[in-house]
């Protein structure tokens, strides 16, 4: 499929876009005093010039109370200038149209960063602050409409080409517009018609507050997946009678960011949520942005073609990659930068209340402060090892300039990624591999395959510097039994070096690999998507059986571990829904479980109830991993210089051996 469509410009009220790319206003807490720092300034920059066709900076705070210091503000008129410099230049210099998104937390804002109890339409509990908020009385309500639209009036005076209400996520416009959290009797609840009103008359607040040639838009959520909430088709009809009160587009989302349905984690399939933009698209005459999942070029082009949206939000991919825009508009499809949907630098970043990073792109909120510049010295590398640490190191080392030579003992390149990959969903860990080979073949690295470097090798080529990143191996256990023929490694499992595991299976750590290890094995057993999605197009199956069918394993898989909680190394937007499949499938978990012997049929355990049998054909080992760094000893005579790098430092996460790679590339 050419990429045509999403290439195409676009009119929004009177305000011309070059392109259907948008990139949404995303939390990065690069401030802590409400200012619009030169951190945000550097990362929104580098984006505009990469070619993305409306930029929406923020979510930007509208008062204190539903607000929190670490991003940007609009609450008071001396905010303007720093936006208003930063966007003159932006138009000086890009094509960009640039938007901002008028923000306000309801009942999720924390007391402790603002310094106020919460308001929201009734005083419903908080799943994110755990706090109860106040009841907005009349004038509350007044307040904030009146604080949207003096947002909305700065923001017009900044120069800001679009301007976007948050409605969206289970925020106060969203709390308002849900029998969940608006348990009101009077105008502002109980029917739909009673439940829009806020959100209506914030819209016409906002309107009134700004020109008619000014671009107005709302972000909403397209469902809120929430037991009892607001559907597609509720929130179709909200959509459509905020057309009717001033909004010149919708920015269509996922549900709340308490649902307990996976949206932008990797095993939610690229595209999934376009059907939701559908349902809104048919009901509005005015442009409909479509999210989540959408970093494909393809996918996007061919959500725009179904006509279920008419224009593509790319949020994370444009974290990973300020260039995407333009890489798409120049056909460099190889050497796009991916999101790999793995939330660490993002989501995670976000919950755990530090700033925004990326896996993939480790100048991400540094890139004033990181640059990467030619070498003054052109020196000969040799890198040990194909990892994520390994290949990022070439990468930048060859980018600036230097002669880099990787070798890999293994046929193929990315180590562990190999294993990370196999578990349902986490096939697309397979484009980091992808990009970072590619992206090393056009800068110059030499790639040495089923090459292990060897002492001789580094002695005959005498290199300047000598990198090693040649990974870690599984930790060995000592318990009785550790040794019989049916316990096996989970990376044997994962490399599927292991066919047949039996009945019984236990696997001995609860840790992220033993759990994606469960998940794989219990994904053999079941109904794969595609699989699925066939015989319920043609009704081949009826639904009870076929959803058996998907969810249903024919061997017991029992994960024991002596920690509290499972999967404590997962990150927080991803473990809920690993914890949600295991359970899904029957997978039994055992915390606070001590492993004391394996037999020939099973495994003993001790637990404060005492010690137990658990049935086992197979029993997995999945308890961490050890650094494998034994080079640097056997080349120490040769006084060349030594990186290490990546797990063969120590084992970590993705984010931080690429990091590591990345910054250790730079300094030489």
């Amino acid at each position: 499929m050419k990429i045509k469509k999403l290439l195409e410009p676009i009119t929004i009220n009177k305000t011309e876009i070059s392109n259907r790319i948008v990139m949404p206003a995303m939390g990065l807490i690069y401030t802590h005093d409400y200012s619009f720092s030169d951190r945000f300034r550097e990362f929104y920059r580098e984006r505009a010039h990469g070619g993305v066709g409306l930029m929406i900076i923020g979510p930007v705070a509208i008062d204190r109370v539903g607000s929190a210091p670490f991003m940007p503000a609009l609450f008071d008129d001396s905010y303007i200038k720093p936006f208003s410099d930063f966007i003159d230049e932006l138009h000086r210099e890009t094509n960009v149209k640039l938007g901002t998104q008028l923000f306000q937390m309801g009942r999720n804002a924390f007391s402790l960063l603002s310094g106020m109890q919460p308001v929201a339409p009734s005083p419903v509990k908080s799943v994110l602050s755990k706090e109860v908020p106040r009841e907005m009385t009349k004038d509350d309500i007044e307040e904030v409409k009146q604080a949207f639209a003096d947002g909305a009036r700065r923001a017009q005076e900044a120069g800001f080409d679009y301007i976007e209400i948050l409605g969206c996520t289970g925020y106060l416009i969203s709390q308002f517009l849900s029998p969940v959290t608006n348990l009101r009797t009077d105008e502002y609840g109980g029917t739909l018609e009673n439940r829009m009103r806020f959100g209506l008359e914030v819209i016409g607040a906002v309107r009134a507050a700004v020109d008619d040639d000014c671009a107005v838009g709302i972000r909403v959520a397209g469902s809120d997946f929430i037991e009892g909430g607001q559907t597609n088709e509720e929130s179709a009809i909200f959509c459509a009678a905020a057309e009717d009160a001033g909004v010149n587009a919708i920015n269509v989302t996922g549900g709340w960011h308490e649902t307990n349905i996976p949206q932008l984690t990797t095993n939610v399939p690229p595209g999934t949520f376009i059907y939701l933009a559908r349902g809104i698209k048919e009901k509005v005459t005015i442009p409909v942005f479509a999210s989540n999942r959408l970093g494909n070029p393809f996918v996007a082009e061919r959500a725009l073609r179904s006509g279920a949206c008419d224009m593509i939000c790319m949020g994370r991919p444009l974290i990973a990659d300020p260039e995407l825009p333009r890489k798409i508009q120049e056909g460099r499809f190889d050497e796009i930068v991916p999101c790999i949907a793995c939330n660490q630098g993002c989501f995670d970043s976000i919950f755990s209340g530090t700033a925004v990073h990326c896996v993939m792109n480790p100048r991400a909120g540094r890139e004033g402060d990181l640059a990467i510049e030619r070498a003054k010295e052109k020196k000969k590398i040799l890198v040990a090892g194909g990892g994520p640490a390994g290949m990022e190191f070439a990468l930048t080392a060859a980018q600036r300039g230097h002669d880099v030579t990787l070798y890999e003992k293994g046929p193929t390149l990315g180590g562990q990624i190999n294993l990370a990959k196999m578990p349902p969903g986490k096939g697309e860990l397979q484009n980091l591999i992808d990009s970072l080979s590619n992206r090393m073949k056009h800068a110059g690295v030499t790639v040495k395959l089923a090459t292990a470097l060897t002492p001789e090798i580094v002695q005959r080529e005498r290199p300047d510097h000598l990198v090693v990143a040649t990974g870690a191996v599984p930790f060995e256990i000592k318990v009785p039994g550790i040794d019989k023929p049916h316990v096996v490694s989970a990376w044997d499992v994962l490399r599927e070096e292991i066919c047949d595991f039996g009945k019984e299976v236990v696997i001995i750590g609860g840790s992220a690999t033993g759990c994606e290890t469960a998940h794989y094995i219990a994904s053999l057993d079941t109904l794969d998507s595609d699989t699925f999605a066939f015989l319920m197009y043609h009704y081949a199956e009826e639904t009870e059986c076929a959803m058996k069918m998907l969810h249903g394993i024919t061997r017991n898989i029992t994960i024991i571990d002596l920690v509290e909680r499972l999967a404590d190394n997962v990150g927080r937007t991803q473990r809920w829904s690993l914890m949600k499949c295991l359970k899904v499938l029957g997978i039994t978990l055992r915390p606070q479980t001590k492993l004391v012997e394996i037999t020939d049929d099973s495994v003993i355990v001790e637990t404060e109830r005492g010690k137990e049998f658990i049935p086992a054909d197979m029993v997995i080992t999945a308890v961490g991993a050890v650094s494998a760094n034994d080079l640097p000893e056997k080349v120490a005579a040769l006084n060349i210089p030594v990186i290490t790098i990546g797990d063969a430092r120590g084992p970590r996460k993705i984010t931080d051996a690429i990091r590591e790679g990345f910054e250790e590339a730079l300094r030489i």
